[in-house]
C-alpha cells in the first residue's frame, strides 16, 4: 500500500472511480438524485488494491461475499488485517486517509453518507463541530446491514428513483451512527405528542399536492423547521404512517379515483399519480384495497 499524499475524492462525482483505479460498480444510484447518500454495489472476481485516499463523505462498506476475503486497511497510519465475509462492515469517517487491499474475490455495498446529513440531526442536541465519527475496521451491526440491503434492493427495483424512501433510510442511518459510533453520543430526545395540527396540515397538503412528483424528506422537514429525523418520528406519531407510507397511500387513493372516474389506461394512471409503472401500482393498490386495479375497474 502506498504512502503518497492521499487523493481527495468526492463520491458525488463518478470521477473518483478512475482516480483510485477501481472498476465501475455493478449498480449505483444516480449522481445527485438521492439526497444525502450515494449507494453502490461492487463485485470483484480478483484481488483489488487502492492508493491512499480520503472521501468527502463517510463511507460504510457492507460485505456480501460468503467466501472469506482477506482485507487489509491502512487508516491514519494504522494497519489492520482480518477475514471478511457476508455481514462484516467497515466504517471510514470523511476525510480520513485510507488505503485498502482485498486479497480475494469479494462483493460489497458502499454507502457514502454526506456529513451534513448527520450534522442536521446532531445540531439539535450537540455542537456538530465537536462531533466525530469513530472509524470501525470490522463490525457486525444488524441495523446497518439491513439498511444497506434495503437500499440495494431499492436500487435494483423499479423504485430506484424513490427519493423519499432513500432519504428516510439515510436519516435513520445517520441517527444510528450518532448514537453508536461518534465521539459525542447525544441523547436523542423522544417526543410523544406528534406534530401540531397546523404543521401536520401544512405537510400533508404538500404531500397531496406533490404526490405525483418525488417529494423530498428534507423539504418537508424544512417546512416545519425541524431535522428530517425528528420530522419522520413526529409525522408517524401523528398519522400512524411514515412519510413514505403516507405518500404511497396518497398515490393509490388518487389512482383509485382516476380508475373510477376516467377511461385512462391503468398504465397511464400509474405514471400520472407517481408510480414508476403499472406493476408498481398493482402491488401497492392490492396492498391497500385488497384487489388489483383491473379487478377494481371491472
Amino acid at each position: 500500500m502506498t504512502t503518497e499524499q492521499p487523493l481527495i475524492l468526492d463520491a458525488a462525482s463518478d470521477e473518483f472511480i478512475s482516480k483510485i483505479g477501481s472498476s465501475a460498480p455493478v449498480l449505483a444510484s444516480q449522481k445527485g438524485f438521492w439526497n444525502g447518500v450515494r449507494v453502490s454495489y461492487y463485485e470483484y472476481h480478483n484481488a483489488v488494491e487502492t492508493p491512499e485516499h480520503c472521501f468527502s463523505q463517510h463511507l460504510i462498506t457492507i460485505h456480501l461475499n460468503h467466501a472469506v476475503a482477506i482485507k487489509e486497511q491502512l487508516l491514519n497510519g494504522h494497519l489492520r488485517c482480518d477475514r471478511f465475509r457476508n455481514g462484516d462492515i467497515c466504517l471510514t469517517p470523511a476525510t480520513a486517509p485510507v488505503s485498502v487491499r482485498l486479497q480475494d474475490a469479494s462483493e460489497w455495498i458502499a454507502l457514502h453518507l454526506e456529513p451534513t446529513f448527520i450534522e442536521q440531526i446532531a445540531a439539535e442536541v450537540v455542537d456538530p463541530d465537536r462531533l466525530e465519527i469513530v472509524p470501525q475496521f470490522k463490525l457486525n451491526d444488524p441495523l446497518i446491514y439491513q439498511i444497506g440491503i434495503a437500499l440495494k434492493v431499492n436500487l435494483e427495483s423499479e423504485n430506484a428513483c424513490d427519493r423519499l424512501y432513500t432519504e428516510s433510510m439515510a436519516t435513520a442511518l445517520s441517527a444510528h451512527l450518532l448514537r453508536h459510533y461518534s465521539t459525542k453520543k447525544p441523547k436523542i430526545a423522544s417526543y410523544s405528542d406528534g406534530l401540531s395540527q397546523a404543521r401536520l396540515r401544512q405537510v400533508t397538503e404538500y404531500i397531496h399536492q406533490h404526490s405525483a412528483q418525488n417529494p423530498s424528506l428534507t423539504s418537508m422537514a424544512e417546512m416545519v423547521q425541524i431535522s428530517p429525523y425528528y420530522f419522520s418520528r413526529l409525522f408517524k406519531q401523528s398519522t400512524g404512517l411514515t412519510p413514505h407510507q403516507y405518500l404511497l397511500k396518497c398515490r393509490t387513493k388518487e389512482a383509485k379515483r382516476l380508475i373510477k372516474t376516467t377511461n385512462l389506461s391503468i398504465a397511464n394512471i400509474a405514471i400520472q399519480v407517481g408510480f414508476v409503472d403499472q406493476s408498481h401500482l398493482n402491488r401497492h393498490f392490492k396492498r391497500h384495497f385488497g384487489v388489483s386495479p383491473s379487478q377494481f375497474r371491472a
